[in-house]
C-alpha cells in the first residue's frame, strides 16, 4: 500500500514540476511579477460588489495573451552547434563552447541561450532510500514527510548538472559568435543533452519568444577523486603464465630472444611464420618468462542496508587510489562484479588511468550480494598479486572470512568500509572461528579526504 502511494505521489510531482518548470523558463522576471499581480486581484475580485480589483485582472490577463501573442512572430534563422570537453569532474567547474551563426539578413539581440539536459525521473526506491540524507532531516515536518524538496533535489542529480540561461551578446547579420556556458557536473556517468534553445522577451519583456534546436550531446563525468599520501605499495613481483598483454615495457616484459624447432603442443601463435616460409619447416618464436609487480582493486557493489550516498562515496575512494601514485613498474587490476566478474587492468604499457575511471564512472550498485562470486575470482590468480585493497559498503562474516583467508596466505591486504560509523552493517556475533582480526577501516562519506589522508602501509 506504501509503495502504491509513493508512486502516486511522484506522478503527481512530476506534473507540478512541469508545469513549474514551463512557468519558469518562459516568463521573465517582469513576467512573474505580472502574473503574481493578476493572481492576487482576482482573488480580491472575487465580489465585483465590494471592490474593482477584477478590473485590473482582466487588464494584466489581457497583457500576458498579447505578451504570448506577439512571440509567434519571431522566426529567428541561427544556426547553434555545442562543442563539449572530453570528459569533465564532478563538483569540478568547468565550461563549454556553443557556436552561433545568424543566416538572417537582420541583427539580433536581447537574447539569451540555455541547454538542456535529459531528465531522469527518480523510482519509488530511489526516492525512498534517499530520505535518510542529511538534507532532508534538515527541513520541515510537512516538506520531510512529503517529499518534494528531495524529489526536486533527485530530478537535479538525474539530470547531472544545473545549466543556468546565459546572455547571448548582439549577433550582426551573416556573423557567428561564440558563447561560454559554465558547468558544474552534480554526479558521475554520462550527462546526455538533448537541445538548445534562444529566447528573447516580447516588447513588453513579459514573455519570452523561443527558438529550439534538437542538439544531441554526450559528456562523461568522472568520480571525485581525493588526495592519496604516498602509500608503501609492497612491491612483490610474481610469475605470470603467458605474460600480460601489451605490457612490453612492465618488469621482466615478453621479449623474443631466439627462434626454435616446432616441438608439438606448441601453440600456432608461436610460429615464426617468416622463418617457417623461409625454411620449409615450422619454427616458433621463445620468449623471456614475464614478472610483474602487481596489485588488485576490489569494488564490492553491493549496497545492502547503505544508502546510495555510500555507495557513490566508494566509488570517490577507489577512483582516487586509481588516480595516485604508484611503483612505476606495477600493474593495477580494478576488479568488481555486475551481471560477471569484470576486471580492468592499468599500468604502464597498459590502458591508461583515464580509460579506467570511464569505466568507473558508470559502475552502478547491486542489490544481490554477489560476493561469493568475486571472490572465487580472486582466488584463481591470489599467487600472482602483491596486495590487494577492498572497498565497499558492507562488512559481514563472509567478507571477513575472506580477508583473513588473505593474512593466512601472507598477501598484503586492507579493507575498507563505507560507513558515518563503526558500527558494521551486519551482526558479527556468529564470526567464524578465527576470522577475527580481519576488521576494515573506516571511511566516513562526510570526511572521506580526512580520513584517507590517515591511511599507511598496504598491509
Amino acid at each position: 500500500m506504501r509503495h502504491w502511494f509513493v508512486r502516486r505521489l511522484l506522478r503527481l510531482f512530476r506534473v507540478v514540476s512541469r508545469v513549474s518548470l514551463w512557468f519558469e523558463t518562459r516568463f521573465t522576471v517582469t513576467g512573474g511579477l505580472v502574473i503574481g499581480g493578476t493572481i492576487a486581484a482576482a482573488v480580491f475580485g472575487v465580489d465585483p460588489r465590494q471592490t474593482l480589483a477584477y478590473l485590473l485582472a482582466a487588464v494584466l490577463v489581457s497583457v500576458i495573451a498579447i505578451a504570448m501573442g506577439l512571440s509567434l512572430f519571431w522566426r529567428p534563422q541561427l544556426e547553434l552547434k555545442r562543442e563539449l570537453p572530453d570528459t569533465v569532474t564532478v563538483d569540478s567547474p568547468t565550461s563549454y563552447t556553443v557556436l552561433i551563426r545568424n543566416h538572417s539578413t537582420r541583427s539580433e539581440y536581447n537574447l539569451v541561450i540555455s541547454d538542456e539536459l535529459r531528465t531522469i525521473y527518480p523510482s519509488a526506491d530511489t526516492f525512498q532510500r534517499a530520505a535518510t540524507n542529511a538534507r532532508d532531516r534538515s527541513l520541515n515536518w510537512f516538506d520531510r514527510r512529503v517529499g518534494f524538496p528531495r524529489w526536486l533535489d533527485l530530478l537535479r542529480t538525474g539530470r547531472g548538472a544545473h545549466l543556468k540561461p546565459i546572455p547571448v551578446p548582439m549577433i550582426p547579420a551573416h556573423a557567428m559568435i561564440e558563447v561560454t556556458i559554465p558547468l558544474t557536473p552534480l554526479r558521475r556517468g554520462k550527462l546526455i543533452f538533448t537541445s538548445l534553445e534562444i529566447k528573447r522577451p516580447d516588447p513588453m519583456g513579459i514573455f519570452f519568444a523561443k527558438h529550439r534546436v534538437k542538439a544531441y550531446g554526450e559528456l562523461v563525468s568522472l568520480p571525485k577523486r581525493y588526495p592519496v599520501p604516498p602509500l608503501q605499495w609492497i612491491s612483490q613481483r610474481h610469475f605470470h603464465r603467458g605474460g600480460v598483454a601489451l605490457a612490453a615495457t612492465v618488469g621482466d616484459s615478453e621479449e623474443f630472444i631466439g627462434v626454435r624447432d616446432y616441438r608439438p603442443g606448441d601453440p600456432l601463435r608461436h610460429i615464426h611464420w617468416r622463418s617457417f616460409a623461409k625454411r620449409g619447416a615450422p619454427v616458433v618464436k621463445e620468449h623471456q618468462d614475464e614478472f610483474f609487480d602487481r596489485h588488485a582493486l576490489v569494488i564490492d557493489t553491493f549496497l545492502g542496508h547503505s544508502p546510495p550516498a555510500h555507495f557513490e562515496a566508494t566509488i570517490a575512494v577507489a577512483a582516487s587510489f586509481i588516480q595516485c601514485t604508484r611503483p612505476h613498474d606495477s600493474i593495477l587490476d580494478l576488479v568488481f562484479i555486475e551481471q560477471k566478474v569484470w576486471q580492468i587492468t592499468t599500468g604502464r604499457g597498459l590502458s591508461n588511468n583515464r580509460r579506467v575511471l570511464t569505466y568507473l564512472a558508470e559502475l552502478q550498485y547491486s542489490h544481490t550480494d554477489n560476493f561469493d562470486h568475486l571472490a572465487a575470482y580472486l582466488r584463481r590468480y591470489l599467487d600472482q598479486l602483491a596486495s590487494i585493497i577492498m572497498v565497499g559498503t558492507t562488512w559481514d562474516t563472509t567478507r571477513q572470512v575472506f580477508v583473513k583467508e588473505l593474512h593466512h596466505r601472507r598477501l598484503r591486504c586492507r579493507a575498507l568500509q563505507i560507513s558515518e560509523s563503526d558500527v558494521r552493517t551486519t551482526d558479527l556475533s556468529r564470526t567464524a572461528p578465527g576470522a577475527s582480526g580481519a576488521e576494515p577501516q573506516t571511511i566516513r562519506p562526510s570526511m572521506i579526504e580526512h580520513d584517507i589522508a590517515h591511511l599507511a602501509t598496504l598491509g
